[in-house]
């Protein structure tokens, strides 16, 4: 039997059981999906994976306070050698607590109310990327935008017959790709920035009429060779996976939080306030929170402990 994409796999899944804005199984089924599509796209991740020697878990949290993020599915190698591969399971891959996370993915959607929504994922992936290598440098990441291009939808959250219409729908989702076909990226580099993006684009009212929901693959939605093209996504973090983690000697890298070089934590602390800058600057033509301004108070204090630090160990 020919494996079915997990692009493919989440149109059908919504068309079953519809999709609900705060509910987390359509992004734990889209979660699944990628586990299956990269053990078909990468032997090696195959290999490590029915070995025991990577294992996932779904809902990671990192960090605390402000810089705490739940992500959707961490990899990386056992805490633990009870390691049970499971047989004939559409996750070939054991689940358990990883002892460090090699690979991170954040899945998200823009389903509805695209102009807000889409500006809101794109904050979500840089800051899981930023806040995950603050703790994991290494960490592959990646996130799974699912977009949706019907030009009607109804929100679970509103009342019965409040159905929302979208005019200009083509233009919208293009817009929404473009953002995250342009997002910064680490191009294979041990980096702030998320790795790779794919985009699923699906047509889905979430009406019950008989309509069926479909995986668009016309435009707008991305092309092959596209870099926001799903299975180019695919592509893109198994070979860094690959590189990074399972071929030759794992790279040695310090978390920022527990080097005495000032030179890597000055670096990180200036990567952190370009970002939240950034975020400021975003916010302005919407929004300002109170939260991006004082990340960036705090930063800049960060900032100023270090260069008195520099100062005390070089000054004259």
């Amino acid at each position: 039997m020919s494996h079915i994409y997990g692009d493919k796999r989440i149109a059908a899944h919504l068309n079953e059981d519809g999709y609900h804005p705060r509910s987390s199984k359509h992004g734990s089924k889209q979660c699944q999906y990628f586990l299956a599509d990269l053990a078909v796209e990468s032997e090696l991740f195959e290999e490590a994976a029915q070995a025991g020697e990577i294992v996932y878990q779904e809902d990671y949290t990192v960090g605390e306070g402000q810089d705490r993020w739940n992500t959707d599915l961490v990899i990386g190698p056992p805490s633990n050698d009870s390691v049970q591969v499971p047989v004939d399971s559409e996750v070939p891959i054991a689940e358990g607590e990883p002892e460090q996370i090699w690979l991170a993915i954040d899945a998200k959607s823009v389903m509805t109310e695209h102009g807000k929504a889409r500006r809101n994922r794109q904050r979500d992936i840089n800051s899981f990327a930023d806040i995950m290598h603050s703790h994991h440098p290494g960490a592959v990441t990646g996130g799974i935008i699912l977009i949706n291009t019907a030009d009607r939808f109804r929100s679970p959250l509103r009342e019965e017959g409040d159905i929302t219409k979208h005019d200009r729908i083509d233009q919208l989702v293009q817009g929404t790709i473009e953002i995250f076909r342009t997002i910064e990226r680490a191009q294979g580099d041990v980096s702030p920035n998320v790795d790779a993006v794919g985009c699923i684009v699906v047509d889905h009212t979430n009406i019950d009429d008989g309509e069926k929901t479909q995986l668009v693959t016309d435009p707008p939605a991305p092309q092959p060779g596209d870099i926001v093209y799903y299975h180019k996504f695919l592509s893109i973090i198994a070979e860094t996976f690959e590189e990074r983690w399972l071929i030759g000697d794992p790279p040695q890298i310090e978390s920022p939080a527990d080097t005495d070089d000032l030179s890597v934590a000055l670096d990180h602390a200036v990567i952190e306030l370009a970002y939240y800058t950034k975020s400021l600057g975003d916010e302005i033509e919407e929004e300002v929170t109170e939260e991006t301004v004082e990340r960036i108070e705090e930063q800049l204090g960060t900032i100023e402990g270090l260069i008195d630090e520099i100062h005390r160990r070089h000054g004259e």
